[in-house]
């Protein structure tokens, strides 16, 4: 089964389901449809959001780890942020330059292991990481005006579906080339309804509940767990350049997840 089939099928039925259950809590999901800015907005959001975090990432996993391919998607809050004292042309503050070293510094131990001048992973597997950060970046900004216009459920779900079917003309004919067992459908099953659907929902909840920083910092638990579970079940090793990577940029994610209270507060006061 290659990585796009997965992509669009994982896409398709997770879509489904967050529209079933948007359309169950009595949202309008067809709402977006009347106006044509913000469903032109939505098509952009499927293709270079849910379309293309989803496939990025699949594809790094496939020329690599899934260890690895979480670790490098976690560049995404340093690219935003980057992104943001680019367009708003202020000057980062102390934790955000440092959160923008370690993550580069973490990066070049990963896929270096400290020599720069050899590759411990695939040139491929480096370039659908970094795609797989930058879409996940576009993943997470994108959306925001859309989502408190209409909700997160309506919005998710529908870029799913859509993003899904952009890939049916290409990819539908793959369905028939591997045998549908009992261990493929609870396999299948995990990755929609557990890794996709439930996953996200429960993330948002967290969210909503303790806050934004918080749920960041948490959330740093996922690339760790990862690896630990690579290196459990999988048989991958990680060496001591890959661990020190790992843990730097995720102390990227908890630097920024500061710099953004310590603005919330002084805003307050």
């Amino acid at each position: 089964m290659s990585s796009q089939f997965l992509t669009m099928t994982r896409l398709l039925f997770a879509g489904l389901i967050l529209l079933t259950l948007s359309f169950i809590q009595g949202e309008t999901i067809f709402r977006i449809f009347k106006n044509r800015q913000d469903a032109i907005s939505l098509l952009v959001f499927s293709l270079v959001g849910a379309l293309a975090v989803q496939l990025t990432f699949l594809m790094t996993i496939e020329k690599s780890n899934a260890a690895t391919a979480t670790v490098l998607q976690f560049l995404s809050p340093t690219i935003i942020v980057a992104w943001f004292s680019l367009v708003r042309k202020s000057r980062p503050g102390i934790l955000v330059f440092a959160a923008i070293g370690t993550s580069l510094l973490g990066t070049f131990l990963l896929v270096t292991h400290g020599d720069p001048t050899s590759l411990t992973i695939s040139g491929s597997a480096l370039f659908w990481g970094i795609a797989s950060a930058f879409a996940a970046a576009f993943y997470t900004t994108w959306p925001s005006r859309l989502i408190a216009r209409y909700g997160t459920l309506p919005i998710v779900g529908w870029s799913m579906l859509i993003g899904g079917a952009m890939l049916l003309p290409f990819y539908a004919g793959q369905g028939g080339d591997f045998v549908i067992t009992g261990n493929v459908l609870l396999a299948f099953f995990y990755l929609v309804v557990i890794g996709t659907s439930l996953t996200f929902s429960l993330y948002l909840k967290g969210a909503q509940l303790i806050g934004g920083p918080k749920a960041s910092i948490l959330s740093c638990t996922e690339p760790l767990s990862s690896t630990f579970l690579s290196l459990l079940l999988l048989g991958i090793t990680f060496t001591v350049s890959d661990w020190l990577g790992t843990l730097m940029i995720l102390s990227s994610v908890i630097l920024i997840s500061l710099d953004s209270r310590r603005r919330v507060i002084t805003h307050q006061a």
